[in-house]
């Protein structure tokens, strides 16, 4: 049964009948352009489909072909639609699947973030036009933010980091109320705005930052003031992960991604980037501590041993950990044997709820994790 918000948006993915597949449809879509028909001409039925279809048996693949088949039977099989979902699930899709994501509006699959970025209608896509910022002599993006929602962005530059990790261009062109921007001046408002968020709450902040301005250790905001990013990363590296969303996961990968920005700099691991190194290099101790006996994570995350028999809280759980997991560790760590557990304990369990209806947030973070393991530990993406 679908689940849904007051509003009547569906937290889910609408599962398509096993004598339908929006995959070979949607791929093709690629080859023609947005908006096209989901009847597609049979000269497009095999473009970009190279993996295929999930077997019946999985026992005898390897865990590279799990993965693969994981990924490719949750694009195929849910489809999200501009009619019962909002803008929270489609991003957390485009997360797991960036521009391979469908979105059914209208009747018709399009490319999800083409339609959102062409200035597409969705509840909770707000994006207003902001002032002329001095880096770029041109106006930011502001989004709004809705503290806690499942609807529009809950966290500030909650969109922003989900586009920087698929990730999107800065030259990709956005329409805002009808004005041609990008996302880089999106990305130069977050930075402009940065000193004075008020929810002091800044894990989509640094990974936006550090993925979109790699080489830029400071910058000038809007207090006048120049900026680098230690004291934000020492302020979430103090804060509460056990009181954090998802266990602290989104908090620990923003962290994960100052890391690594302080790593390519050869930064010195003082104040802040030390605290957070310690926070991070916990936080993995802890997962690996309380995994489960059937690879699966802690649905306690790094705060103690959790089970549940909800699958849909056990993929949630082992997909948000596994994602911030397979962006902190050494790429030797990954092959190494409770990593590739869990891997295969996710993939079995997204195995076993093909055919059910998941909550979008644990079920596309969870394809996140798969994808982004997959092109770390075996050097290419399902999703190119």
């Amino acid at each position: 049964m679908t689940t849904t918000l007051s509003n009547n948006r569906a937290t889910t993915s609408r599962i398509i009948p096993e004598n339908r597949t929006i995959a070979t449809a949607f791929l093709a879509l690629f080859a023609v352009g947005m908006g096209c028909d989901s009847t597609v001409p049979k000269n497009l039925e095999s473009a970009l489909v190279s993996l295929p279809s999930y077997p019946a048996r999985v026992e005898s693949l390897s865990l590279q072909q799990k993965i693969e088949f994981a990924l490719r039977a949750n694009l195929e099989k849910r489809l999200l639609s501009a009619e019962s979902n909002g803008t929270w699930q489609v991003i957390h899709g485009a997360v797991a699947y960036g521009d391979q994501l469908p979105l059914e509006v209208d009747g018709k699959v399009v490319n999800a973030i083409d339609y959102l970025l062409s200035g597409g209608v969705l509840p909770g896509w707000e994006l207003s036009v902001g002032p002329i910022l001095p880096a770029t002599s041109k106006p930011g993006i502001l989004a709004r933010v809705e503290a806690g929602s499942y609807i529009g962005q809950g966290h500030t530059d909650q969109w922003l980091g989900y586009f920087s990790q698929i990730p999107l261009s800065l030259d990709r062109a956005v329409q805002v109320n009808g004005q041609p921007l990008t996302i880089r001046d999106w990305a130069r408002q977050a930075q402009w705005d940065v000193p004075t968020n008020p929810f002091q709450e800044y894990s989509w902040t640094l990974i936006a930052l550090t993925n979109f301005f790699p080489e830029e250790q400071e910058w000038k905001a809007n207090d006048g003031n120049t900026w680098t990013l230690e004291p934000f990363v020492r302020w979430e590296a103090n804060q509460d992960l056990t009181a954090s969303p998802c266990g602290g996961m989104h908090r620990l990968m923003g962290l994960a991604h100052a890391i690594q920005f302080r790593k390519r700099h050869n930064g010195l691991f003082d104040g802040g980037w030390l605290l957070a190194k310690n926070v991070v290099a916990s936080a993995v101790e802890s997962a690996k501590r309380f995994q489960n006996s059937d690879g699966s994570f802690s649905t306690k995350y790094t705060e103690r041993p959790g089970v549940s028999k909800d699958m849909s809280a056990s993929i949630s759980a082992t997909g948000h950990t596994l994602e911030f997991l397979a962006y902190a560790l050494e790429e030797r760590e990954l092959a190494k044997p409770w990593m590739e557990r869990a891997v295969e304990r996710l993939c079995d369990m997204l195995k076993a709820t093909e055919k059910i209806e998941l909550e979008c947030g644990g079920a596309y973070h969870a394809l996140a994790g798969l994808n982004l393991y997959y092109r770390r530990r075996f050097q290419k993406s399902t999703t190119d």
